[in-house]
């Protein structure tokens, strides 16, 4: 049973990874996980197809970080951690099984040609928090698979999404990857401050600490799309993503 094993062997697995994280066991370790995931989604969800850029996010999405000496801001000189410790119970969560997806403690949504951006347009989500979920962070990410960039260039990003999380009621705004240092979440912005954008990356997340607000809205943009990443868009030049 792939449920069944996916779970009993999580907590082993956190084990071995941590303490084999930064040795090249680490890699076998997170490539199991993968393919537990995807037999899940083929399994008890009937997606055979689930992306590679959804996979990435799903873990990231549910990783910590290793310990408290460590933090998750992107900009550090040294990165002793990357996005944390994965764990499996948090990426995907029991309540998966469940085929009424209001009742899931996450929303997920995979890259496809309905949702590719070109540069200017923009795609947003209202996000509804229960007062009982209020007393936990709130995590958002996003990925996409980038088209392959020159080597020669000093930076590599050659489609720039942005991720923006908006309280709706204090009217905060939240950056993809805005994490300042020693920190594990994103630093609030007024409206009226200037925007922080990640230029670099094609991960970003918005996690914000609790208690958290009760509205949101969760918006991807395309703030430079230069290379067609669809092949169903024969005709247009955008970029799809995964959403978690």
């Amino acid at each position: 049973n792939a449920l069944e094993l996916l779970y009993n062997l999580n907590e082993e697995l956190g084990k071995f990874y941590r303490y084999e994280s930064g040795t090249s066991m680490s890699t076998p370790v997170i490539s199991g996980m993968l393919a537990l995931m995807q037999e899940f989604f083929e399994k008890f969800q009937n997606r055979p197809n689930v992306s590679a850029a959804l996979m990435k996010a799903l873990l990231i999405n549910g990783a910590h970080s290793v310990n408290s000496i460590y933090n998750l801001c992107p900009t550090n000189s040294i990165n002793y951690q990357g996005w944390g410790l994965v764990n499996l119970t948090n990426s995907l969560p029991m309540a998966l099984t469940n085929q009424d997806e209001t009742a899931w403690p996450m929303r997920f949504f995979d890259q496809s040609p309905t949702n590719a951006l070109a540069t200017g347009q923009s795609f947003n989500q209202s996000v509804t928090v229960s007062t009982n979920a209020q007393e936990y962070p709130l995590r958002v990410t996003l990925v996409w698979t980038d088209p392959p960039g020159n080597p020669v260039a000093a930076i590599k990003l050659v489609n720039d999404l942005d991720l923006v999380v908006s309280n709706t009621v204090t009217h905060e705004v939240y950056y993809g990857n805005n994490i300042p240092a020693d920190n594990d979440f994103n630093s609030a912005n007024a409206t009226n401050m200037p925007a922080v954008f990640d230029a670099i990356n094609n991960v970003e997340n918005v996690f914000i600490p609790a208690p958290v607000g009760s509205n949101y809205v969760v918006t991807v943009f395309g703030r430079r799309v230069n290379v067609n990443a669809v092949t169903a868009h024969t005709n247009n030049v955008v970029q799809d993503y995964a959403l978690v």
